[in-house]
């Protein structure tokens, strides 16, 4: 079964769950506002071990220190992203993703989220064998695992917003 291209909802639902995920990784940095190293991350690479390839962790690190330092300037955005997210049904999703698309902290954290994902999860099949939390999710908007749905959204939104 071919991938299908995700509906509104699916893409402002992804960008808006990804946005506020980037505060609780931000949380768990080890270093401090102000005081953003790309040293500062939360990852343990030796925890991480086959999640991403080598070359790309630099990259994802940095990634990771642009989000902390969005999060430190707008803080306002954590609650933001989780109320516009609760608000998302198929009827209005055309509408909240234009109105996503006009605030450039949500769309650059997305834009992090996104990319940090496919950078971990180049292709549909080390998404499947690293056991991303999304191959086993039951939100509603995510079931379609059986053919990697997921991994497909992400590629999707990334090529869609130029994000590649």
């Amino acid at each position: 079964m071919s991938p299908q291209q995700p509906s509104n909802e699916i893409i402002v639902k992804t960008i808006l769950d990804e946005a506020n995920l980037t505060f609780c990784e931000t949380a768990d940095r080890k270093d401090a506002t102000n005081e953003r190293s790309v040293e500062g991350s939360g990852w343990d690479e030796g925890k991480m071990d086959g999640e991403f390839d080598l070359e790309d962790y630099k990259r994802i690190l940095e990634l990771q220190m642009e989000a902390a330092c969005i999060c430190d300037e707008h803080p306002e955005l954590e609650q933001e992203t989780a109320d516009i997210f609760q608000s998302v049904t198929d009827e209005n999703a055309d509408d909240v993703l234009k109105q996503v698309q006009q605030q450039p902290g949500v769309l650059d954290l997305g834009r992090i989220a996104v990319t940090i994902f496919l950078l971990r999860f180049p292709s549909v099949q080390s998404f499947v064998n690293k056991g991303h939390p999304l191959v086993l999710a039951t939100d509603e908007y995510m079931l379609e695992n059986s053919n990697a749905q997921n991994w497909h959204d992400y590629k999707f939104i990334a090529e869609e917003f130029g994000w590649k």
